[in-house]
Formats: C-alpha cells, structure tokens, sequence
C-alpha cells in the first residue's frame, strides 16, 4: 500500500493544466484500456496519429486526435480491432 502511495504522489498533477479544457486527454496506460488494447499497441497508436504530448516527464494523449486519426486511416483502425480480438 505504501509503495502505490507514493507512486501516486511522485505523479504530477494533470487537472491543474487540463481543467477547462475542450480536449479528452488520458496517459498510455488509461488510453489503452479504453481502447482495450494491450500498453505498447496504443503508444504506438498514438506516436502514429501524433497525438501524444509529454508534460513533466508525463506522456498524455489527445482522444480527439486519436479518433480523427482512426477515421482518416482505415487500415490502422482495422489493425486496433485485429489486436482487440486477439
């Protein structure tokens, strides 16, 4: 229990500079599991659609950019649901 707590207070606090704003951003690790797709797949996801943002040592990504990306590029978005089926 220790070891999460500190993991958590060593994390930056992302809702100071996001608050307010019109865009959806989530980490690698939130992104892929809305996106049921395994850590790496979505990184790559996202360095792809250039949607991935690093502030302080903290990478976050733009759903918005992602999404418009998927709808752009057919091929990708039909390789996310071949990872998702397995």
């Amino acid at each position: 229990m220790a070891k999460v707590a500190e993991q958590k207070a060593r994390l930056p606090n992302l809702d100071k500079y996001l608050k307010g704003k019109a865009r959806r951003f989530v980490t690698y690790t939130d992104g892929s599991r809305l996106y049921s797709i395994p850590f790496y797949s979505f990184v790559r996801l996202a360095k792809e659609a250039e949607a991935n943002f690093i502030l302080r040592k903290c990478a976050i990504v733009d759903l918005d950019i992602v999404e418009r990306f998927l709808g752009e590029h057919p091929e990708v978005a039909a390789r996310v649901d071949k990872v998702k089926e397995g």
